[in-house]
C-alpha cells in the first residue's frame, strides 16, 4: 500500500505493479484473484471479460498479460468507480471498459459470443455465516454460481475459454454447470495453503464446445514449512516495489 484517503487505499497489484484503488469498507482483492488472473490461456489480441469484477484485480492482470481489451462488469457502483480510477492511473482507459450492471441481465449488457476469454471469481458461499464487509462479493446475494455460468456461456465465443476460481465443496456443482452450458473442463489446479493441508480453492479452465479431456496440473502450494511463499507463488509476486 502506498497511499490512503480515508477508507480508500491505493495498492500495487502483484506481478505487474499496476496501481489498484480499493475501499476498506468493500471486499479487497486476495491471492485467489492473483492466481485467477495468471491462470487462463490468452490468445493473441484477446478480448476478455471479467464477470463480477469488484475493484478489477483480475481484469488488470489480464491486461498486463497482453489482453487487447478487457470488459469488467459489476453491480456495485462503489467498486466500479474505483476501477475506473485505477484504469486511469495506469493508462488503461482505452483497453479496459467498466460496465455497471447485474450479470443476470447479461443479454442486455453483453454481445453473444464476443469474448475469447471470460474469467470469474464468483461469491464462494451460498450458506453459512455472512461477512459484514464485502457481503455480496462473498455470498450469493445478487447472483448465483449458475448465473455466472449462464453469462459466461453466452458471452464467450465457440472454442473460447471460461476460467473460474471456487471452493472445493462447490467443485461437483461447477462440473455439472459446465456440462449443462456446453463448457468442457480442460485444465484444473487445486490450491493448498501448505503441502499437508487440504485444498482451499481450485482453478478451472473450460472451453466452449471443447472436446473431452481434462489436464490436472500439479497442485499449487502457497507456503513452505517455514511459512514463506513457495517458489510457485513467488513468481506471481516477483516484481520489485518502486522505491
Amino acid at each position: 500500500m502506498f497511499e490512503e484517503q480515508g477508507s480508500l487505499r491505493c495498492d500495487y497489484l502483484p506481478g505487474c505493479l499496476y496501481k489498484i484503488w480499493q475501499d476498506a469498507n468493500e471486499f479487497c482483492f486476495t491471492t485467489d484473484a492473483v492466481f485467477l488472473g495468471n491462470f487462463p490461456h490468452l490468445v493473441t489480441k484477446a478480448k476478455a471479460l471479467e464477470l463480477g469484477c469488484g475493484t478489477g484485480a483480475v481484469s488488470m492482470l489480464l491486461a498486463s498479460r497482453g489482453a487487447a481489451h478487457v470488459t469488467a462488469v459489476d453491480c456495485n457502483a462503489n467498486v466500479t468507480k474505483l476501477l475506473r480510477r485505477s484504469a486511469a492511473a495506469n493508462g488503461l482507459e482505452d483497453r479496459l471498459t467498466v460496465v455497471d450492471g447485474d450479470i443476470r441481465d447479461y443479454k442486455a449488457l453483453l454481445r453473444p459470443e464476443s469474448m475469447d476469454l471470460v474469467a470469474a471469481n464468483p461469491p464462494y458461499r451460498n450458506s453459512g455465516n455472512v461477512r459484514r464487509i464485502g457481503t455480496a462479493a462473498c455470498h450469493e446475494l445478487t447472483a448465483t454460481l449458475e448465473d455466472f455460468f449462464k453469462a459466461a456461456a453466452f458471452a464467450v465465443r465457440y472454442r473460447g475459454r471460461f476460467a473460474l476460481v471456487q471452493l472445493p465443496d462447490r467443485f461437483a456443482e461447477s462440473m455439472q454447470l459446465a456440462f449443462k452450458y456446453g463448457l468442457q473442463p480442460k485444465r484444473l489446479q487445486w490450491v493448498h495453503s501448505a503441502a499437508d493441508k487440504p485444498a482451499w480453492i481450485f482453478l478451472m479452465e473450460m472451453v466452449k464446445g471443447g472436446s473431452r479431456g481434462l489436464e490436472v496440473l500439479p497442485p499449487l502450494i502457497m507456503y513452505d514449512k517455514d511459512g514463506c511463499y513457495t517458489e510457485q507463488v513467488k513468481k506471481y509476486y516477483a516484481t520489485e516495489l518502486p522505491q
